[in-house]
């Protein structure tokens, strides 16, 4: 029923309803109280089965859990202790001698005190059971003591043993250390997950920061590189203008000295322009002045072409240095100063220091996610315990529903085929009697199989007609004579195979009774040698043997009983039980019965008899409780000297407060009872002959003292 109400209560709290329930709840009695272990006993002998009642705020609130409990079909019966209802009486009794209340031992939760008052108030913890008696007669209240033993004021006694082991407050104070544990492991999850998303997060930001830092000296060292190659190719390009340049100066030189010349050609030429001719030209002179001109005008265009590429070639240059002038250097500088701050064995101790922590922190991480995944795996088993659980409580439903839907479909099925079953004999009987009513037997009826209908009507019709003229006569005789026929020849059958069935059991008995009667007469014989022989050796000066008794006065030994069976004069009823003729000073017309012999000597008797009972059927072991206690002294060793003997096949578990059985053991316990608790021990032969001579000599100083006193009294 807890359990029940538990779930319905996680139930409520899951689904988020019932809130004024959930909090008018506060858990069973023994989960608010707490006492020291010394009390535990006299606490659960007070509160009994209150201890699983559970408390809540009033009778509404228990109601409509009992509702709510019932409606679930929870299984289980629930108690509660509602605190508004409750009747809790004053505790006055504080100051008396040899006693406390027991309320004052407890320690409770505030809420539920009215609860704890109610079970506990006006019970008193007393010293000893005398001092519960005393105060419980004297202030008319309900005591008990350590050990549970209970006093009630109306003067009811209760008590006993008590197991400590099995203690309910016991368990529940388990079950509350391991809840705590339980919550304490997973604050510690909680912790460590929370130090793990941390320590991820940093390991993260340490990551990204390295990557960063790793990208922008990547991206650096890629500058400078780029800026590396492009100073080698503006130095190769600045040596192969420095190293052309000397040959380009000598072709401008000689450009400027031929254009100087063409000037100096082209003033004279204009100075004879200026003059006038003399002579008229000739035709080759002409051609020589035309070829000149042609001549002119291409050296003019080459040195205009030259001029261009001076131009160029010279701002060219001119760009060239100032590129390395301002680009090339101040690149040059910038990276030498960059390379020198970020020195590369600065880099390498911030990268082996991030490394550094970046070990430690996946070790860190390692630890807690081993920590994790053990507790991963704690909650995955208990989870897929759950739901293995879960499941088969699902599987028994569903076979359950299956059972029940087949049991109603059988049931269906069954009520379908008994309607069916009564039309069929309720037709069968109208055929039946129909054909009774005709009066035609039963085999009669092939022969018309093959007639048609209209002529077997007709035929019908015209024997309807003749029988009408035998209306006097019984139309069913000779059915009843076919009947009572077959029913004779049944009962004489019948009869016929119950006298064989008879004939066979009388004859079975017959040999039973006799394989019975031998098994008797066998064991018998046995016994009674046996019987005889191990008398003989436990009184060699005695004699016995076993009797079969026959009525109130006859008696039969085992030769006897084998000389009457042969004859066929006796059977098994005719027994009417087995006697016991001793006798301890072999004078045979000195037998007397088991009625006439003294305690110890029917002691031995009972224990010869036991002994030719092992040797007929051995048992694997046999238990004696002090069988030498009332033993003649002259019987003892005997008696142990059988048993010595008989160990050898059987295990022998005596006790005994004599010497005589100790020499033979192999195994010894000391047995004291003490504080109202037996204790055994294992102890050695020499411990047990000591404990066995203190008790004869406890016991003749006992009797010794006896003695002396009733000597001088008389």
């Amino acid at each position: 029923g807890t359990d029940g109400l538990q779930r319905l209560l996680r139930q409520f709290a899951d689904e988020n309803r019932n809130q004024d329930i959930i909090n008018g709840y506060h858990g069973t009695l023994i989960e608010n109280i707490e006492c020291d272990p010394a009390f535990y006993t006299a606490v659960e002998v007070i509160a009994g089965n209150r201890l699983n009642y559970h408390i809540v705020d009033s009778d509404v609130v228990a109601t409509r859990l009992v509702k709510e409990f019932n409606a679930s079909r929870q299984r289980g019966e629930i108690h509660f202790l509602p605190l508004n209802v409750l009747d809790v009486q004053n505790n006055t009794l504080s100051n008396i001698t040899g006693a406390s209340p027991l309320i004052d031992q407890l320690q409770w939760v505030p809420k539920a005190e009215r609860a704890v008052r109610h079970v506990f108030n006006r019970i008193m913890l007393c010293e000893d059971f005398n001092a519960a008696t005393r105060t419980a007669r004297q202030y008319d209240v309900d005591c008990v003591t350590l050990d549970g033993d209970q006093v009630q004021r109306k003067g009811a006694l209760t008590g006993g043993y008590i197991d400590k082991k099995v203690s309910r407050l016991e368990l529940q104070r388990s079950i509350k250390q391991l809840r705590s544990t339980l919550n304490e492991y997973e604050k510690e999850y909680e912790k460590l997950r929370s130090e793990i998303l941390n320590t991820d997060n940093e390991y993260n930001n340490v990551m990204t920061e390295l990557q960063r830092e790793d990208m922008k000296s990547k991206k650096n060292w890629d500058n400078y590189e780029q800026m590396k190659s492009d100073a080698k190719h503006l130095q190769s390009e600045l040596d192969r203008i420095v190293t052309h340049r000397p040959g380009k100066e000598r072709q401008l030189n000689a450009l400027i000295a031929t254009i100087e010349q063409f000037c100096a050609k082209e003033e004279s030429l204009q100075s004879e322009l200026g003059s006038d001719l003399v002579s008229q030209l000739t035709m080759e002179e002409q051609s020589t002045v035309d070829r000149l001109n042609d001549t002119v005008e291409k050296i003019t265009q080459e040195l205009k072409e030259i001029i261009r590429k001076r131009v160029e070639l010279e701002g060219t240059k001119t760009r060239l240095e100032h590129q390395v002038a301002n680009n090339y250097r101040k690149n040059r500088e910038q990276i030498n100063t960059e390379l020198e701050r970020m020195h590369v064995e600065n880099v390498r101790s911030v990268i082996e220091e991030l490394e550094r922590e970046y070990a430690i922190l996946s070790d860190k991480l390692n630890e807690h996610e081993k920590q994790t995944d053990a507790i991963d795996r704690i909650i995955n088993n208990l989870d897929k315990e759950l739901k293995t659980k879960q499941k088969e409580l699902e599987k028994f439903k569903n076979s359950d529903r299956d059972i029940d839907e087949h049991i109603n479909e059988e049931k269906r099925n069954s009520d379908k085929y008994e309607v069916k079953l009564r039309n069929a004999q309720n037709k069968l009987d109208e055929s039946t009697k129909r054909q009774n009513d005709i009066g035609v037997p039963p085999d009669g009826l092939d022969k018309y199989k093959d007639i048609p209908i209209k002529q077997l009507q007709r035929d019908l019709d015209r024997a309807i007609i003749e029988l009408k003229k035998y209306a006097h006569v019984n139309k069913k005789a000779l059915d009843q004579f076919l009947q009572f026929s077959d029913e004779r020849d049944k009962l004489t059958n019948r009869k016929a195979e119950i006298d064989e069935a008879h004939r066979h059991i009388v004859d079975l008995i017959e040999s039973l009774d006799n394989k019975r009667f031998e098994t008797i007469q066998f064991t018998f014989k046995q016994v009674s040698l046996y019987f005889t022989e191990v008398f003989k050796r436990l009184v060699p000066e005695g004699t016995a043997h076993l009797v079969i008794k026959k009525g109130d006065n006859e008696d039969y030994d085992s030769e006897q009983v084998s000389s009457q069976s042969s004859g066929q004069q006796m059977s098994v009823d005719d027994f009417t039980g087995v006697g016991i003729k001793v006798s301890f000073n072999g004078r045979t017309n000195e037998m007397r019965d088991m009625q006439q012999l003294s305690g110890g000597q029917k002691s031995l008797v009972a224990l010869a008899l036991i002994f030719s009972i092992q040797k007929c059927d051995p048992a694997p072991f046999y238990l004696f409780d002090e069988i030498d206690q009332a033993l003649d002294p002259q019987y003892r060793n005997a008696v142990a000297d059988m048993i010595n003997e008989l160990s050898q096949k059987a295990q022998f578990i005596i006790t005994t407060f004599g010497p005589d059985l100790l020499k033979y053991g192999d195994k010894f316990y000391g047995i004291t009872y003490r504080n109202k608790v037996s204790q055994i021990r294992s102890v050695t032969r020499e411990e047990a002959m000591e404990f066995v001579e203190d008790n004869e000599a406890q016991n003749q100083a006992a009797q010794t003292t006896t003695t002396t006193t009733t000597t001088t009294t008389a």
